[in-house]
């Protein structure tokens, strides 16, 4: 274990484990489990509590400190109640880190309107609603930093990801 961030409190979103066919370690989760090496608190959020919690589990294993909290990052409440639970916690945050972002495949032509409104709604609110919420509390502390996750795709758009591509 590192010390490069003793004593900070970070909030992952996104620190779940999206199911899939072979086990993986995704980037939300690794960065948890990077951050919590290096010496870091961290409340693990993730839309599925389960996802979480397995995250935390992993943490905790490695003698790190972790809490799992379950958020719907479409919804503002619910990130502003992520961030009252960490300062609850313990007392403040220090690092906001943004990594949820999810994908449909299939072209522009075929991309409907509910598809658009899912993927901007998850990739752009989260990243929103998350500083809208945290934001004060890191003024208060006059200090802390706020990651958000990009992808490639912002640059090098593919044909079958437009939605995604268009939101990173």
């Amino acid at each position: 274990m590192g010390d490069r961030l003793k004593d900070k409190i970070a909030i992952i979103v996104g620190a779940g484990q999206s199911p899939g066919p072979t086990p993986a370690i995704g980037n939300g989760r690794a960065a948890a489990m990077l951050f919590a090496r290096e010496g870091a608190k961290v409340l693990a959020v993730d839309r599925h509590l389960d996802a979480a919690q397995e995250t935390v589990d992993l943490i905790l294993g490695e003698g790190g400190e972790a809490v799992a909290y379950s958020a719907n990052v479409t919804i503002e409440a619910d990130m502003k109640g992520m961030v009252t639970a960490c300062t609850e916690q313990w007392g403040r945050i220090d690092v906001l880190h943004n990594n949820v972002g999810i994908l449909e495949v299939g072209g522009c032509v075929e991309a409907s309107e509910e598809s658009w409104d899912t993927i901007l709604g998850v990739n752009v609110k989260s990243y929103a609603f998350g500083a809208k919420a945290a934001i004060p509390k890191l003024r208060e502390a006059e200090s802390g930093n706020i990651v958000n996750i990009a992808s490639n795709n912002a640059f090098i758009a593919g044909i079958n990801t437009p939605q995604y591509d268009t939101t990173k």
